[in-house]
């Protein structure tokens, strides 16, 4: 394929995905932004639009640990089977809620390889959620009827606010999102709420393994944007008291510590494709985010976590109010609103890195 080829759809792409800026100093930049972009242009240089697969996107639009284990893993819990997707849609399809989705990178393998299911992805992030349609837009014309563009949609939703379309779902996946909304009652009690009676949870996210230092609170209400962290205990109550049963509790960290060590030493080794594909601003920072929940894992006080729950046929109704972020990416934050900070802190999410 030619330059000029590539050079024209990577220009029409522009429109969609925001660009690195500089960074701010009168609003603290938590999570960064291009990288998104930057890997998307580096994938059509060698990729023409029509040929680019979900599996193609894949690692630089899903945010979490382990790769794919994750969506496989809840897959496997929410009885998804593998396989070719049928010449038309079954009528028995599950249907998948995936709250805090960004890019939706998680969403559209599992449409992909996981023909019985359709997903709503829910993204509270305006520009997040224009990319992450136009991604799946892109596939539209290599899946066909009934492939992954029909079976991957998405709403730009605020769950306190408005119910999602499409609710009650038979399934809720969410992976690393929960941990930036501190408000967990006003959040299981709207995640209890879009779920049908019996419906499946799958959740990763961090929490307080023992008693966080300073330094521990100072790093992840800054860098990782995690302004709140529950106990396990704490955890588990507000659980309950939305509804969930059978909840099952993996710990995950023994194996997260050994994700985030391999990251960070990857990053750095690729030091020189990461200053030609990111440039040096963007690069800093990302190292800056990969060096910081590094540190905080080995330090031992945070906790991974994987939960499987069930809602039971009686939930805890969802009370008044406005979710101001949905924690997929960076935060520009300023301090005057009512969810982030518990009263004090107002964010703006734009994601685009793994956390």
């Amino acid at each position: 394929r030619s330059s000029l080829r590539a050079s024209r759809e990577v220009q029409a792409l522009q429109r969609w995905f925001p660009t690195h800026r500089p960074l701010r100093t009168r609003r603290r930049r938590i999570y960064v932004d291009g990288r998104t972009t930057n890997e998307l242009n580096e994938l059509l240089k060698t990729k023409a639009i029509g040929e680019v697969t979900a599996r193609d996107m894949y690692n630089f639009s899903c945010m979490h640990y382990l790769d794919d284990e994750p969506m496989n893993a809840a897959a496997e819990f929410f009885g998804l089977q593998g396989g070719d997707p049928s010449p038309s849609p079954s009528p028995s399809l599950h249907k998948v809620l995936d709250f805090g989705a960004g890019f939706a990178g998680d969403a559209r393998v599992m449409a992909a390889e996981y023909p019985q299911c359709e997903i709503t992805c829910v993204e509270v992030q305006p520009h997040i959620h224009d990319a992450a349609k136009h991604f799946t837009e892109m596939l539209r014309g290599a899946s066909g009827p009934g492939g992954v563009a029909d079976r991957c949609t998405h709403q730009c939703v605020d769950v306190f606010q408005t119910d999602v379309v499409g609710a009650p779902f038979d399934h809720v996946f969410s992976v690393l999102v929960v941990l930036h909304i501190p408000e967990r009652a006003r959040l299981w009690a709207a995640l209890a709420a879009s779920l049908k009676p019996g419906g499946t949870i799958y959740i990763e996210d961090y929490f307080a393994a023992r008693p966080l230092t300073e330094q521990d609170k100072a790093q992840l209400a800054g860098p990782v944007a995690c302004p709140y962290l529950p106990s396990h205990d704490e955890y588990l109550a507000t659980l309950a008291e939305a509804g969930f049963v059978d909840v099952e509790w993996e710990v995950m960290t023994g194996r997260w510590l050994p994700f985030v060590d391999t990251r960070l030493k990857a990053f750095r080794a690729a030091g020189d494709r990461n200053a030609r594909v990111h440039g040096a601003a963007l690069t800093a920072e990302l190292d800056l985010f990969y060096s910081t929940v590094h540190q905080l894992f080995t330090r031992g006080n945070l906790g991974g976590v994987r939960i499987r729950a069930k809602k039971a046929a009686a939930v805890i109704g969802l009370a008044g109010g406005a979710l101001l972020g949905d924690g997929g990416g960076f935060l520009d934050c300023d301090w005057r609103g009512a969810l982030f900070g518990r009263g004090e802190r107002r964010c703006d999410w734009r994601r685009s890195t793994s956390r």
